[in-house]
């Protein structure tokens, strides 16, 4: 039985609870509420931004649900959730769709007490493991329409999303090791996190000196 059923078992049958077990299970909470919060984040314009829904041509349940587990299909196994538009030598721009963007938008800046603009790093650029983070939730509700047709997101579980985190951080190193895509990718990252911070006033911003008595020499 899960920590979350202990609990609620305890709480049905009107036994308390001690605190102790909240604080030993804290983390496991956290995890969970974060969890949560980022799949529906991502539902939300999953489902919009990839136009996952039927053409108007079709009138049965059953041609909805298998024109939107082609779509689904045709999204996953080009690779085309995860790519913008080509750049300007007509290559591709990796990571660069304007789903992902609008995702780590709408959850790490949105005008909230849980918002990330107070951290330096989110101030400056979209971490890698952000990207990763999101992408993978992506990958994991697509995953799930290719099968049904249909919103299953209550169905998404943290070890298949654990799984994509690992096969996408590697895949952005992949781009990160390549000559022409990884300062694309990083300037990129660069723009989200500007674009994510107008309107936020910095707290605590380090001066050039703290940056400086952390930088190496790479001459």
């Amino acid at each position: 039985m899960s920590w979350l059923k202990v609990i609620a078992h305890f709480q049905a049958q009107g036994w308390e609870v001690k605190a102790s077990y909240y604080l030993t299970h804290k983390l496991d909470m956290c995890r969970l509420t974060f969890h949560s919060d980022l799949k529906k984040a991502v539902m939300k314009s999953v489902h919009a931004d990839y136009e996952l829904y039927p053409p108007s041509t079709t009138k049965l349940e059953e041609e909805h649900i298998a024109a939107v587990k082609k779509k689904a299909d045709n999204l996953l196994s080009t690779g085309k959730y995860l790519c913008g538009e080509p750049d300007n030598q007509g290559r591709a721009s990796n990571f660069a769709h304007c789903t992902l963007k609008n995702i780590t938008l709408a959850f790490y800046y949105a005008n909230t007490s849980k918002c990330l603009c107070q951290f330096l790093e989110f101030q400056e650029y979209i971490p890698y493991k952000v990207l990763a983070l999101i992408t993978a939730m992506v990958h994991t509700l697509l995953l799930l329409f290719r099968k049904y047709g249909i919103d299953k997101s209550a169905q998404v579980n943290s070890q298949d999303v654990e799984e994509g985190y690992i096969m996408l951080n590697k895949a952005i190193s992949n781009v990160l090791d390549h000559p022409h895509h990884s300062p694309k990718l990083n300037t990129m990252l660069v723009d989200w996190a500007q674009t994510g911070m107008t309107g936020y006033v910095t707290k605590h911003k380090p001066t050039e000196c703290m940056r400086n008595e952390f930088a190496p020499i790479l001459d």
